[in-house]
């Protein structure tokens, strides 16, 4: 039975003629394939430097230098115009490892060059580097065909005839050769008998004459001794040396044309020949995979190339025991300048940079530069270096004459620096990541790290959990709130010292606040801020103490897993407050939380960041917490480890030196700061109360009913919600809501606002916090709300809409 083989079907882009992007029989002007600047009919050998023609356009570079493609051409043969066969003339041209493919109009795979000798690779070569040398030996080795010839055939002709009829012939056909050549190029006219070229043509005439009766003379010679006798020896070695002597001004002369536009050799130090070494096959492939991948027509980059290429150092831990890949970084240009704004929004970049290069997203960095958003600074490490563990550096990681301190260092090896205050008074913080990212460890080291600033650091800290990630270190700081209750005390106590400092400075005619020893920075820490915040106390208070604390040294530090505004108690104003300070952003889980986190531009996505280490790394398969990304004060589009401070902080706790709440400071506060250890004493002893666990007092009511369920063997339902009393902030926030809501229910925040002018924002932003979970009025999205059942017949104006979102 006959074997038919099923060809795949030919690809859209094939033509006859050339396709794939390379034109072989002169069709038209064709497309470079991927990774070619252009298409043209010579190159510039990169060895000599000569420009070399070809028969067909051949893919070159920016330097019309040319590329690895490799022309490819279909087996077939096909009837020639005239009689015989020609070869097909469809051919594409294609980079190595390429997969061919098949030619559209008979269905055969297009195959490359078939391999030559080496012999034939050789003699080929030295043809096209000597073939104007080795034309002056076809002489004696026409001489000695002749001597054989005449030898065998034994005519008996004369030689003596040779030197008149040789200088004849050779005058009239150099004559006649040069003048029609002449005549054609224009330099004489035809029949032409005078003048200083026709003279030319004839002295050169003359010179091959006499040139062809010496050849005679010397071909009567051989004719007349034997080869194989002395004197034929003799004659011969004559004429070799004559020959030589004769051929050495054409072998000057074609060397002169062999070396023309060839540089002349100049002598360099020994690092310039070490550049000009073999390329390097890592920036080989990193610049193909770039051209091929991400710069072409249609990858993530297009238009742009990689510049400036070089080698980084590679991590050596363990590096004997594991497969160590190459880091490096290169500059990312435009082709053409100017066309391409390297910071413009482009948020799966990187990962398609990390796929291209076979590495995860963390190890892959790329940050435009500040001065020219033209250029970009690209690295890729494999292996990379924030995989090592770095221990925390101690006291001596921070300069408190500037309030800045080291916690980690950035993927380029710098660090990152922390601001405590600014020229303009305190930094406050937004840190936010997900499970098991570092960032309770990083506030573990700033919190150690303030128990050693020699006084000019005071640290509070709140944690509904009791402070189980923090161990020891409840105990260190000066004050520590483990509940919603004694957060609340912490923060009016906070706001009683600000204006206490208000006054103070006020007083003293002091613009700007300064850390001392009497009047410390006072960094309070809220931990799992979103639990609590949506209390309307105590987002009124954080929304004085993010707005006002600033100025006289109080900074506000706040941890969520999502920093969305709705998890800041709804409050844009406070995310604004901490994100002019800095944000430390750790890995996240979702979509949500990454957006919240980075601004738009940023090329970083949290929600990328592997939970665990590259293969190719030092700590393969190991967590990457502490790894995270700075944006405001020292921020930088590159991604950052935390230092770790272990796991006994015991060791750093030997001897601390933090600031202290003063004399003054404890008199304005009264019993807040006073009792707050005693407090906490009391609380351990009672326990968590019922009434704290859900808001509203919901939880007593349902154990009450689930007791109730029990004794009486009925079912546990949910109580509906208590009537308000009339004339409560709700109500006055619900009957503006529905006095401003359009005919589909719609309103917006900012109408609210204008209806409750004379309402606190932390009043009203409780109130609609507390109206949403009672069902009375639904978030559409942040400062969009409905109103069940709809409002009046007017809709919002479309500029309140647009100023709400």
């Amino acid at each position: 039975m006959a074997k038919t083989d099923h060809r795949p079907a030919s690809l859209p882009t094939v033509q006859a003629g050339g396709g794939f992007g390379a034109a072989s029989s002169g069709q038209g002007k064709v497309p470079p394939p991927a990774g070619a600047a252009r298409m043209q009919s010579w190159f510039i050998d990169p060895g000599t430097g000569i420009r070399q023609r070809m028969p067909h356009p051949v893919p070159v570079n920016d330097d019309n230098e040319p590329t690895g493609h490799v022309r490819h051409l279909c087996p077939k043969k096909i009837n020639a115009n005239g009689g015989g066969t020609t070869a097909c003339d469809t051919a594409a041209w294609l980079l190595p490892g390429e997969t061919a493919p098949f030619c559209p109009k008979h269905g055969e795979k297009l195959q490359p060059p078939a391999e030559r000798g080496q012999s034939a690779i050789v003699a080929k070569a030295a043809v096209e580097r000597y073939g104007a040398s080795l034309w002056p030996w076809t002489l004696p080795a026409a001489g000695g065909v002749a001597d054989v010839a005449l030898s065998l055939a034994d005519t008996g002709v004369s030689t003596l005839a040779a030197a008149p009829v040789l200088a004849a012939g050779a005058f009239f056909v150099t004559k006649r050769t040069l003048t029609r050549r002449a005549v054609k190029r224009g330099r004489i006219e035809k029949g032409q008998r005078s003048g200083r070229r026709v003279w030319e043509i004839r002295r050169k005439a003359v010179d091959a004459a006499q040139y062809g009766a010496e050849a005679g003379l010397w071909a009567t010679a051989f004719a007349a001794t034997d080869a194989m006798a002395l004197p034929g020896l003799l004659v011969w070695a004559a004429a070799m040396a004559r020959w030589a002597i004769g051929c050495k001004r054409w072998w000057d002369a074609a060397e002169a044309r062999r070396l023309r536009g060839v540089p002349a050799p100049v002598a360099v130090a020994q690092p310039e020949v070490e550049v000009a070494a073999a390329p390097d096959p890592v920036q080989l492939r990193a610049e193909s995979t770039w051209a091929t991948i991400i710069g072409c027509n249609g990858g993530p980059l297009a238009g742009t190339k990689l510049a400036d290429f070089r080698r980084l150092p590679n991590c050596p831990i363990r590096a004997s025991e594991r497969t160590v890949l190459p880091n490096w970084t290169a500059t990312v240009v435009a082709a053409n300048p100017g066309t391409i704004n390297m910071r413009e929004q482009r948020p799966l970049l990187l990962g398609r940079i990390a796929a291209a290069y076979g590495c995860t997203y963390a190890d892959v960095s790329f940050t435009a530069d500040e001065s020219d958003l033209g250029v970009a600074y690209l690295r890729v490490q494999p292996d990379n270096l924030l995989a090592e563990v770095k221990m925390w550096q101690g006291a001596g990681a921070s300069d408190w004459k500037k309030g800045v301190s080291r916690i980690g260092r950035h993927d380029d090896g710098a660090d990152i620096r922390y601001t405590w205050w600014t020229s303009t008074g305190a930094a406050h913080d937004l840190i936010s990541g997900c499970t098991g990212s570092g960032k309770s460890e990083l506030v573990a080291q700033l919190l150690l790290t303030s128990l050693h600033s020699d006084g000019l650091v005071l640290d509070w800290v709140g944690d509904p959990q009791g402070g189980q990630s923090y161990g020891l270190l409840k105990d260190a700081v000066d004050w520590f709130a483990r509940d919603k209750t004694e957060i609340t005390l912490m923060l009016l106590a906070a706001l009683k010292e600000m204006l206490r400092r208000n006054d103070e400075l006020a007083k003293n005619n002091i613009k700007t606040w300064r850390p001392t020893k009497d009047m410390p920075l006072l960094a309070i820490t809220l931990d799992e801020v979103q639990s609590y915040i949506d209390d309307p106390v105590i987002l009124d208070l954080v929304e004085k103490l993010v707005g006002q604390g600033r100025k006289c040294g109080i900074k506000m530090r706040l941890i969520t897993q999502v920093p969305a505004a709705y998890n800041l108690g709804g409050s844009t104003y406070i995310k604004e407050q901490l994100k002019a300070g800095q944000t430390l952003i750790f890995r996240a889980m979702t979509d949500i939380a990454g957006r919240s986190a980075v601004e738009g531009d940023c090329p970083i996505d949290p929600v990328q960041l592997p939970a665990r280490w590259g293969k190719h790394t030092c700590n393969a398969g190991e967590t990457t917490a502490g790894l995270m990304f700075v944006q405001g004060l020292n921020a930088r589009d590159v991604y950052g480890r935390s230092d770790y401070t272990g796991d006994d902080m015991a060791v750093w706790l030997a001897d601390p030196t933090p600031g202290v709440f003063g004399p003054e400071a404890q008199l304005e506060s009264g019993v807040l700061w006073g009792d707050r250890r005693e407090r906490v004493k009391r609380l351990l002893a009672a326990g968590r109360a019922d009434e704290d666990l859900l808001p509203g007092g919901k939880a007593v009511e349902l154990i009450q009913a689930a007791a109730v369920a029990a004794a009486t063997g009925t079912v546990v339902r949910l109580s509906q919600p208590a009537p308000e009393m009339p004339g409560t902030s709700r109500d006055v926030v619900l009957q503006a809501a529905q006095a401003a809501a359009g005919s589909d229910g719609v309103v917006t925040k900012k109408a609210i606002e204008q209806a409750t002018k004379d309402m606190p924002d932390g009043t009203r932003n409780g109130a609609l916090t507390d109206l949403v979970a009672a069902g009375k009025l639904r978030r559409i999205r942040n400062g969009v709300y409905e109103v069940p059942g709809g409002g009046r017949q007017e809709a919002p104006t479309a500029s309140g809409a647009e100023s709400a979102v």
